[in-house]
């Protein structure tokens, strides 16, 4: 008796075993994957590329009542969820640089809209979105070896500015205290059309510290022409006069001279039929270049005036890629 005991014991045990093991494969074939890819990615600063990590919402339901079922909460893609059979899913997805979970975004799954509150970037935050298609489980999701496709868009734009002497060899041209002065926070929105930003009660000054994009370098124009890095800036209308300042110093051949340099900043062209002129694009680059030189000078001013001449090219790798999203600016 207690030897058959003994063999119904493990025969209950090897068959726990066989059951666990099953469902073990069944949850790794279900769950929640994404194959994701960034368009255009950029060169100038540091950049998002791989997306080894960055952060999920996501909701889904029936046809008839679609995305009443929260997952991926503003969590890792890493996190664990599985498919449900004959459902329908839609997920925003963003990464933030190398800077981690956003707190104030939120998604809307009715209209895929990713909203960003009172975001402010940096060098390190190259901010990218993406919004998948609508994704249909199927009746046998343990078969559903398909990864959730995201292509992520760049949320933000690039201002960086070439300063050109044509005496460099007469003498020696600085370039210090480089700022450009344009609003540093908005709320954006992402959604399949493309990008928007909201920037409120901002008026663009230069005593205003608070919004001031500091270009931390000394520029030595020792050749004929010096670029200076590049910032990642919120995407905004130029219309209303942004401005940059910044302390040029001519030093040999008899001179010793400074002065302080001011300069709005314009686009004056519609770009490709894309954008609006006077707006900054998210995934596009803004290179101002301005040429100055001893007689640029004037002794008697205290502010000097000088005009930047833009140029925009779209952030692209080594290969061509599609354009970025669009640009709206809501005042």
């Amino acid at each position: 008796m207690k030897t058959n005991l003994f063999l119904l014991g493990m025969a209950v045990a090897a068959f726990s075993s066989c059951t666990n093991e099953e469902v073990t494969d069944v949850a790794q074939n279900r769950a929640i994957k994404f194959n994701q890819f960034v368009e255009n990615n950029t060169r100038e600063v540091q950049e998002v590329e791989s997306l080894s990590s960055f952060y999920v919402f996501g909701k889904f339901g029936e046809i008839s009542n679609p995305y009443t079922t929260q997952i991926f909460n503003n969590e890792s893609q890493d996190t664990p969820y599985y498919w449900v059979a004959n459902k329908f899913y839609i997920f925003g997805a963003y990464a933030d640089g190398n800077n981690g979970k956003i707190e104030d975004v939120t998604f809307d799954s009715a209209n895929k809209q990713l909203v960003f509150t009172n975001y402010s970037p940096d060098d390190t935050k190259d901010l990218v979105a993406a919004i998948s298609d609508e994704v249909e489980s199927g009746d046998n999701p343990t078969t559903n070896d398909n990864k959730v496709s995201l292509t992520f868009h760049h949320m933000l734009s690039q201002v960086k500015f070439t300063f050109n002497t044509t005496d460099a060899e007469s003498y020696t041209l600085n370039i210090t205290n480089l700022t450009l002065h344009a609003a540093k926070t908005g709320t954006g929105t992402y959604s399949t059309s493309g990008a928007t930003w909201r920037i409120s009660n901002y008026t663009p000054s230069i005593n205003d510290n608070e919004n001031k994009y500091i270009y931390n370098e000394v520029v030595d124009v020792s050749d004929t022409s010096y670029e200076a890095q590049s910032k990642l800036v919120i995407p905004q209308a130029t219309t209303e006069q942004l401005k940059v300042t910044f302390t040029a110093t001519i030093t040999g051949a008899g001179l010793n001279k400074n002065a302080n340099f001011e300069a709005t900043l314009e686009v004056n062209e519609n770009i490709a039929g894309i954008s609006d002129a006077n707006t900054w694009m998210p995934g596009y680059c803004y290179n101002y270049t301005a040429t100055i030189n001893g007689d640029n000078i004037d002794p008697n001013l205290e502010n000097q005036k000088i005009k930047f001449t833009p140029t925009v090219e779209p952030w692209q790798d080594a290969t061509d890629t599609p354009v970025g999203p669009q640009i709206s600016v809501v005042p």
